[in-house]
């Protein structure tokens, strides 16, 4: 039988309004969520986000992410929407939604640099251009890739966006007109040979989806609500037990090698550590000494503080000796190891990278004070850090492999083995481990014919110019060397890294407009390598030619080092952007406390 009016078959119809129901069913039922069970969470939480029947709480239920962000979001609250806590109650309740709406620990190396506060390469690298660019305008990449949501939720935040920062309309959807495309300018590359070279402006369809919608697609697909990284991890947390002592093996830009022991007690909180630590760095032949405080999120994610015992002498050099630093580490899956960064500086610019083993009762080699040995050497002292090495060490019990002889130790110590060592003739050029009976160091020393070329590192950066209102961020460069790999050639993938050379240091002047003169005022470079920027404000003495009043010292300049290897002068330099304070900043320091 056929309906008149549609053309259609009864059964047609009846199936076209069951796939209707069912699509209205679908769209009306429940999104899963995680339930929130925590009372004081819900008392200062509930007057806005409501509870249903299943424990699942408005917005909180449906978001999970990282002690900063839950830390960051609870200010908010309490700056434009009245919530009263104590500091004591946002603790509990930030270490609460931390473990019950975390990040699984394969969710947080993604973008453990946000936590850390280092970013290696560009953020853009981490994310699809889309994302970097509708997202980076106003934030870092970081707190975008520590964050898990559902769509609905993700499509909140972007409302959330436009009504407190109206701007954002702009940015996530820029205003059409009715052509059918529209015209970017030419993007310039850098000058070539020729000249400048240019790129042929591009089009824009304007059809194509709005960038938050892209944004929003992205996002749903590769950061959902619940991953099975989750479901797994939070089937099997619990709290970590890390009370006991353990070996400390790191590197700090500028200062070298740290070796040293942390040692940490529990307290009455399951969650929070107390701790002392001792480091020493080898280059410079200095110790320190601190005692501090940790705590962990979600089962894995130490945050913590470490403060002198006593108020450290004024330094024209902040790298060293801080008052106080903080800590972000992971703690491994099985309780017996940790990796992170301790940080400080008005930007957290100063830092050690530190690795940490448990310590039992077997020995332990940590590595070396020298980074790399030329073959051949006739004789040469050599540091072995490490634990519970033996007292009475003979040199055969030492192995850094072939070509390399211990002819002599010269003293032995638990923690650091002293001995004398020979390179023989045309050994191949790698990195050898270091053996102290069947404890190893992998990959801890390197053997070299020659230094074939040096590069600064990093190969660009920035700083920001302070001292009256704000910090100044300053900034740590090196000169690494490298030895040509087993392919003889120089800038291939097999080059050996050889550690950091004590170089010449200078500033440059890198011409970008008429009378460039930044290198006059930027700031300064010292023989270590740390660049030290001027103040910031306008400064009289300086007069840009578009601007006849005086202008802030910002600007951008070469920082060059030269560095003499078996008397060949070799150079290499990076890219130094000096730029005004942030004098908005995005961070949650209370999370270590």
């Amino acid at each position: 039988m056929w309906n008149s009016i549609s053309g259609r078959s009864l059964p047609a119809i009846i199936i076209l309004a069951a796939a209707a129901e069912g699509a209205l069913a679908q769209r009306m039922a429940p999104v899963p969520g995680i339930p929130i069970d925590h009372k004081l969470t819900i008392e200062k939480c509930g007057g806005c986000h409501k509870t249903d029947q299943n424990g699942m709480m408005g917005r909180l239920s449906f978001m999970r992410t990282t002690p900063e962000i839950w830390q960051q979001t609870i200010k908010r609250m309490m700056r434009l929407n009245g919530v009263v806590a104590t500091p004591a109650e946002v603790r509990e309740i930030v270490q609460y939604l931390s473990n019950n709406n975390g990040l699984a620990p394969e969710e947080l190396e993604t973008a453990f640099w946000e936590v850390d506060h280092s970013l290696p390469g560009h953020q853009y690298d981490h994310v699809p251009s889309a994302v970097g660019t509708t997202c980076n305008y106003c934030h870092t990449i970081g707190r975008v890739l520590l964050q898990r949501r559902t769509r609905d939720d993700y499509e909140k935040l972007a409302s959330f966006h436009v009504g407190l920062f109206p701007g954002a309309e702009n940015q996530f959807r820029p205003r059409r007109t009715q052509q059918s495309s529209w015209e970017v300018p030419a993007r310039i590359d850098d000058p070539g040979p020729n000249g400048v070279v240019s790129i042929a402006p591009a089009r824009i369809d304007m059809k194509a989806p709005y960038p938050i919608d892209t944004v929003i697609d992205y996002l749903a697909k590769n950061q959902p609500l619940i991953t099975p990284e989750w479901t797994a991890w939070k089937a099997t947390m619990a709290t970590p037990k890390l009370a006991g002592t353990w070996a400390v093996s790191g590197y700090q830009a500028g200062k070298g090698k740290v070796f040293g022991t942390l040692t940490i007690q529990a307290t009455g909180a399951a969650d929070e550590f107390t701790t002392k630590l001792q480091v020493y760095y080898p280059a410079k032949d200095v110790t320190l000494t601190r005692t501090g405080k940790g705590i962990v999120y979600t089962g894995y994610s130490w945050r913590g503080r470490e403060s002198a015992e006593s108020k450290p002498a004024a330094s024209a050099d902040p790298g060293s000796n801080p008052t106080e630093w903080r800590e972000a580490m992971v703690v491994s899956r099985d309780g017996n190891g940790m990796h992170g960064r301790w940080f400080w500086g008005g930007y957290d610019e100063f830092g050690i990278d530190v690795t940490l083993n448990r310590l039992g009762s077997q020995p332990m080699v940590l590595g070396t004070d020298l980074y790399s040995l030329q073959s051949p050497t006739t004789s040469r002292e050599l540091r072995i850090f490490g634990a519970n090495l033996p007292g009475n060490l003979k040199p055969k019990d030492i192995d850094l492999g072939p070509g390399v002889t211990v002819t002599r130790v010269v003293k032995a110590t638990p923690s650091v083995a002293t001995v004398q060592i020979a390179v023989t003739n045309s050994l191949p050029v790698g990195i050898r481990n270091v053996s102290i009976g069947s404890a190893t160091a992998v990959k801890a020393l390197a053997i070299y014919d020659k230094v074939a070329y040096i590069e600064v590192t990093p190969d660009a950066s920035m700083a920001r110019l302070g001292g009256a209102v704000a910090a100044k961020q300053y900034t740590q460069l090196e000169a690494i060397a490298y030895a040509a790999g087993p392919d003889g050639k120089k800038n291939t993938d097999d080059d050996v890294r050889l550690g950091p050379v004590p170089a010449n240091w200078a500033l440059e002047e890198l011409y970008s407009t008429p009378d460039d003169d930044d290198v006059k005022f930027v700031g300064s470079v010292n023989d270590s390598g740390l660049f030290t920027p001027a103040g910031e404000g306008p400064n009289p003495a300086r007069k840009k030619q578009s601007n006849n009043y005086p202008t802030n010292n910002w600007g951008d300049v070469w920082v060059d080092a030269t560095y003499s290897a078996g008397g060949v002068a070799l150079k290499s330099r990076s890219y130094l952007v000096v730029t005004i304070p942030q004098y908005i900043r995005y961070d949650q320091p209370e999370v270590s406390k």
